[in-house]
């Protein structure tokens, strides 16, 4: 049995926050004869699960669902989704920090920027100390050249004649 100071400290929670589990139902205590409350090894189980739960992104509501056996399959997909496409964002600012920082490669950047602001990335490479034309030749590589008729008209031309 735990007194509820000590349950807090085993679980990293603070009474207060014991007292609201308790006071939202997710926690029942028991009340001795001189006012204490005393907790079992159970409750110490069940606030362990609730953090889990809690650490997967679910709300102190749906843990008492949860724990209570009415897990709503749909909530948890949309749930699922949601934090798969956070992933996918944060991954993309990670990887765009570290290209930044040089320990990647910014090629896949320069060619979105240059496909969406092409005037605003060379004015960029500009003030990172790029020159007119290192900024302009930068730009050029940044095209993707197979969406321009003229560069593929050329390559054609160029290879037409050789035997494959």
């Amino acid at each position: 049995m735990y007194q509820i100071s000590e349950l807090a400290e085993s679980v990293g929670l603070s009474r207060a926050t014991l007292l609201y589990y308790e006071k939202l139902g997710l926690l029942k205590g028991k009340r001795q004869a001189n006012g204490y409350r005393v907790y079992s090894d159970g409750d110490r189980q069940r606030l362990r699960l609730m953090q889990q739960l809690q650490a997967g992104g679910l709300s102190l509501q749906e843990c008492q669902a949860c724990l209570d056996g009415k897990l709503d399959r749909e909530m948890l997909g949309q749930r699922l989704e949601t934090l798969e496409r956070e992933i996918a964002e944060k991954t993309r600012s990670r990887d765009l920090l570290a290209a930044l920082l040089g320990r990647s490669s910014l090629k896949d950047w320069h060619e979105e920027v240059e496909r969406v602001a092409p005037d605003l990335h060379r004015a960029w490479l500009m003030s990172q100390g790029f020159s007119s034309a290192e900024a302009g030749l930068v730009a050029l590589v940044s095209k993707d050249m197979n969406a321009h008729a003229a560069y593929m008209a050329r390559f054609m031309e160029v290879f037409a004649d050789l035997d494959w």
